[in-house]
């Protein structure tokens, strides 16, 4: 059953001494919630009546009816004119409540506001259970003293510790494992670690059982093995009780020990921050490489290195960073010209036209009218009145301002490849304007390294480094699954074509370049003139290799950046076995720099798509 559609149990009762008190009888109590259902849009599943019954129990057979039916799942809201129809006793209040509770069913009383569906309401609820409540605290209390009296003579209500035994329901030292237990401290204050302390047990088969780090940490921080127990250890209210077992360590020991991981925790914290942390992969043993850092002392100056402790490899990070800065910015470059140009657009004009404005406005109305009626009739309180109308006029606002705003989306009348071709030329313009691009790197070297770190973490998952003599080579570089995904659940959302195509230059290096789905000769064609019209622009045809890994073009002009791979579609079946890609390129060539040099590089001529 939906939740949200609230299917309801009208509960009626009357006994004798109430309908002589109060003259109300099954029926018109029945009349006046079937109009309180109404009002409230609840669906009537059924009428359960108990005539000439008291509440003071339970033993009712409609009332027991009822709660079968919430266990069936065939009602979701108990409707009653007053909470006293449905009992007059604490407890059973308490047992009701816990009945809806478990089971996501309301309880909406017409005349005494005592419901689950409002906040008012719940507090009602609570102050009709609050002695209820009162009453299980004090046997909570007892409960209490008794169990203190209990652990302070060592009967302890927790599972056997390991060191120790039950014998007459207390624990006392196991003469078999209990030199375990004293090693391990003693072993600590040696100077041994947690995981050191772990692999010799291991190695020696200690209990014949698998021993990690957190089993020798959760013993060190044990208190029961200086004798003493706390009571509730994870509440908010834990209760310390001294001297109630025979200890396996002195205080002093134990003490000492919870010095000796402060001091280590102390010692393990990082100063520094590392750039690359758990990013560099060695592609000979799949290891990540660790972070340590030392300073020149005559320089005054600290420098960060990278260690694969098994193939000991030593890597500066400054060289990783000069590595895959170019990567990373293009990486960033290329997120903000998605987020610019197509999500913040396309999605709001896909979802304002999935809103039928005229039929949300007038269910308005017919909500405003509802309402209007229901205080009319006092089933509905003057306070409850205004706010429901508060709220229907803010709802006729928004509405109202999402159809102007999706009007003016209509009257825009853009097509894909309008909004692919204005991409294309920002893209353009800022290869034709290298202040553009620079300004990426000027904006990293004002980072700090707290900032450069997340902004590495945001795009990279990992990168695979190797280091053959003086030299480091990338061996691949893996994208964070969340910025990929993204990319991809736009597509999937939107049906649009995906705009970005991840090349790998023979650097091994992610390039992301923009493609979109088929298009025909034609198509084609008159794209590229849009673009000639403003730039120095050049057209292309290739056909990829058989695997589909690789593609080469010899292209015009010294430098040539691709922006757009658009698949051709081709009708002809005797072509049909092979994929031909049209490739847009921009001239480079003679783009300078402020100094007066050519700013770009040849690019690639070759490039490898990642398997």
């Amino acid at each position: 059953m939906n939740k949200e559609n609230k299917i309801a149990g009208i509960y009626i009762r009357v006994s004798t001494e109430d309908q002589a008190r109060e003259g109300f009888s099954l029926g018109e109590q029945e009349e006046r919630l079937r109009e309180f259902c109404k009002f409230k849009r609840y669906e009537i599943f059924k009428v359960y009546k108990d005539a000439g019954i008291s509440a003071k129990s339970d033993k009712r057979p409609a009332y027991q009816e009822m709660l079968e039916d919430i266990k069936s799942k065939n009602i979701n809201v108990i409707v009653a004119f007053k909470l006293d129809r449905l009992t007059r006793s604490v407890y059973d209040i308490e047992k009701l409540m816990k009945i809806v509770n478990d089971l996501e069913c309301d309880i909406d009383c017409l005349a005494d506001e005592s419901n689950t569906t409002t906040s008012n309401g719940r507090m009602v609820m609570r102050i009709m259970t609050s002695v209820s409540q009162n009453e299980i605290e004090k046997c909570s209390e007892r409960t209490k003293v008794g169990l203190a009296g209990a652990i302070k003579q060592g009967h302890l209500p927790s599972r056997t510790t390991l060191g120790y035994k039950r014998e007459n329901k207390k624990l006392v030292p196991n003469p078999l494992t209990k030199d375990i237990v004293v090693r391990v401290f003693d072993l600590y204050l040696e100077g041994k670690s947690h995981q050191k302390i772990a692999n010799i047990y291991n190695k020696e088969n200690v209990l014949g059982k698998t021993w990690r780090d957190s089993t020798i940490q959760k013993i060190l921080s044990n208190e029961i093995y200086k004798g003493d127990y706390i009571h509730g250890k994870r509440t908010k209210h834990p209760t310390y009780y001294e001297n109630v077992v025979e200890p396996l360590v002195n205080k002093d020991k134990w003490e000492s020990c919870q010095y000796q991981k402060l001091r280590n925790a102390r010692h393990y914290e990082r100063t520094s921050t590392y750039l690359f942390t758990n990013k560099l992969k060695c592609s000979k043993c799949g290891n990540y490489f660790g972070g340590k850092a030392s300073v020149k002392k005559k320089l005054n100056k600290k420098y960060y290195y990278y260690k694969c402790n098994h193939c000991k490899i030593n890597l500066k990070e400054d060289s990783i960073e000069d590595l895959i800065l170019l990567e990373l910015l293009a990486l960033v470059y290329i997120d903000d010209l998605f987020n610019d140009y197509y999500t913040p657009f396309i999605k709001s004009k896909l979802d304002y036209n999935k809103i039928d404005y005229k039929k949300e406005l007038k269910e308005l109305d017919k909500e405003k009218d509802r309402i209007k009626t229901a205080y009319i009739k006092g089933i509905v309180k003057l306070d409850e009145f205004d706010n429901e109308l508060k709220q229907i006029e803010y709802k006729r606002q928004v509405l109202e301002k999402q159809e102007q705003d999706s009007k003016q989306y209509e009257n825009l009348n853009f097509t894909m490849d309008d909004l692919l071709l204005i991409k294309d030329k920002k893209e353009i313009e800022d290869y034709l304007h290298p202040e553009n691009i620079i300004d990426l790197f000027v904006r990293w070297n004002y980072l700090d390294k707290t900032n450069k770190q997340k902004l590495i973490s945001k795009y990279i998952d990992d990168i695979e480094i190797e280091k053959l003599g003086t030299k480091i080579e990338i061996k691949k570089l893996n994208l964070r699954n969340s910025f990929y995904y993204d990319l991809i659940d736009y597509h999937n959302n939107y049906d649009t074509p995906l705009d970005l195509f991840m090349f790998m230059d023979e650097d091994k290096f992610p390039i992301p370049v923009a493609h979109n789905g088929f298009r025909t000769r034609i198509e084609i064609e008159n794209y590229v003139n849009k673009l000639k019209e403003m730039y120095d622009v050049n057209y292309y045809e290739v056909i990829p290799n058989k695997d589909f890994t690789n593609l080469s073009f010899t292209p015009k002009n010294d430098i040539e950046k691709i922006i757009r791979i658009i698949p051709i579609k081709d009708n002809d079946k005797f072509k049909s076995n092979k994929l031909e890609l049209g490739i847009i390129t921009i001239n480079l060539s003679k783009i300078k720099s402020p100094d007066g040099t050519l700013l770009y590089k040849n690019i690639f001529k070759t490039s490898k798509l990642p398997t």
